[in-house]
């Protein structure tokens, strides 16, 4: 069974960001809304040395190519945006892989940022190829921890067909008291017999329960 594993990096911040963070006392990225080889989209929280900057004036530097302001809180002289920041070219590659995923926040800590990464345990020597490609010996693993999936990772542990079958069993009764729809008829809608079709439910539920109760 493929393992999930969180891995906490420590990454130096890239000499191509360093005046926009030298800017800052305080950063930390909230929530990614969309991610992928090219773009991520996110909402940030930052906090500016000089507080008549505005965040705005950001638009078309550094990879931004959208800002929107969403809370401003003066007496602390924190911010809130919502930004669409495109990936250097270096890391498009890395983000062609949709099962290796960032688990915000990532946060500044000095001249550098903490990242946390969720995946596939056979995809950690992937990501810390990429930040060795990227960052040499500059970055520090500061964990790498076995985790239990959740209602986004549990989907990680499954192949794209395992899926399609739990999905439709589940959305078409298979799990109810009494069953709406017998092994048969599901075996059917897939083109497969009875007997692979259990066969896939038996994979399916020992990969779910062995990564709840190991």
């Amino acid at each position: 069974m493929k393992k999930l594993k969180k891995i906490v990096l420590k990454i130096p911040i890239d000499q191509r960001y360093q005046d926009f963070f030298d800017m800052l006392i305080k950063y930390e990225l909230l929530q990614i809304h969309r991610l992928d080889e090219n773009f991520i989209y996110a909402t940030q929280m930052l906090r500016f040395r000089n507080q008549n900057f505005n965040p705005k004036d950001l638009k078309g530097k550094l990879g931004i190519e959208f800002i929107e302001i969403l809370v401003e809180d003066k007496p602390t002289n924190e911010i809130i945006c919502f930004i669409k920041h495109r990936w250097n070219e270096e890391m498009h590659s890395f983000f062609t892989n949709s099962e290796i995923m960032i688990e915000p926040p990532i946060i500044m800590e000095g001249s550098s940022l903490i990242m946390t990464f969720i995946s596939h345990g056979i995809n950690v020597d992937t990501i810390l190829d990429s930040m060795k490609q990227n960052y040499g010996n500059t970055f520090e693993i500061l964990s790498i921890n076995s985790v239990y999936p959740n209602n986004n990772n549990l989907k990680l542990l499954l192949t794209e067909r395992q899926k399609e079958i739990i999905y439709y069993s589940v959305e078409n009764g298979y799990y109810d008291i009494p069953r709406k729809i017998i092994s048969n008829s599901i075996a059917d809608h897939f083109g497969i017999s009875k007997s692979a079709f259990c066969e896939h439910l038996r994979k399916i539920e020992k990969s779910i329960f062995l990564s709840i109760f190991k």
